[in-house]
């Protein structure tokens, strides 16, 4: 049996090519060769492209799925795993932090529906604690470098963990708050070395590692498990955090 195919031909092209993609196949070939050549080749071909196309989509990532935020939901507060105790029908919204548990008691005003107020409120509160932590926290490393931020952002990113402009102003990415203390501190450092030196350069390493040595474990720990520092919540995967 042939693969269903799609065909493009050209007269520059001297051989026949068969693309093999997750779920379709396409056969580049000349101008000139017969259409009985190109079904020959794809049918005799067909057992390699069943097998190319399963190890394909093997390879395909998974997009793990948004966690619904109820009673007993997993979080993470600074690298460490804290667990969601809701209460509903409260005189007044408010979130505290003790002893591993984040409770997060809920207006019996709000209107919406409860997951995604408690959704929100939850966001709403990391990034006031961001904001208190970050100020701290680079101030503490701004005297031990001996730098000075003109500011101190906190906001969101897609794509960055931190950014410093040429007007001194050092910014961060909330979603830190879920990372481990030693990764925070390495994205300070980072962002604060780069009050002296505006690029990635060999010197600006050497800023970077004289206060923070193991710059490259954090760098790795970014790489491998950035994509787990996100809002909503995604499902917990063993490597992730």
């Amino acid at each position: 049996m042939i693969p269903d195919y799609t065909l493009r031909r050209s007269s520059r092209r001297r051989t026949i090519e068969i693309q093999v993609r997750p779920e379709s196949v396409r056969v580049l070939a000349p101008a000139r060769v017969a259409q009985s050549r190109i079904n020959q080749l794809v049918a005799e071909k067909s057992d390699w492209i069943a097998t190319r196309q399963q190890e394909l989509r093997l390879r395909l990532p998974v997009s793990p799925q948004p966690v619904v935020l109820e009673q007993g939901s997993e979080l993470r507060w600074l690298g460490e795993p804290v667990m969601l105790e809701l209460t509903t029908g409260q005189p007044e919204t408010a979130v505290n932090l003790s002893a591993g548990i984040i409770e997060l008691s809920l207006s019996r005003r709000i209107r919406k529906p409860q997951a995604e107020a408690v959704q929100q409120q939850l966001e709403h509160w990391y990034r006031e604690q961001a904001q208190q932590y970050f100020k701290r926290r680079v101030a503490e490393w701004s005297e031990l470098m001996k730098l000075s931020p003109s500011a101190i952002v906190v906001r969101s990113y897609r794509r960055k963990w931190g950014c410093c402009n040429s007007r001194g102003v050092v910014s961060f990415n909330w979603l830190l708050m879920m990372a481990p203390v030693r990764i925070i501190d390495y994205v300070i450092v980072h962002e604060l070395s780069h009050l002296k030196q505006m690029n990635h350069s060999p010197r600006f390493w050497q800023d970077v590692n004289r206060f923070y040595p193991d710059y490259a474990e954090a760098k790795a720990w970014l790489n491998s498990h950035g994509t787990g520092l996100c809002w909503p919540p995604v499902e917990a995967r063993p490597d992730r955090l």
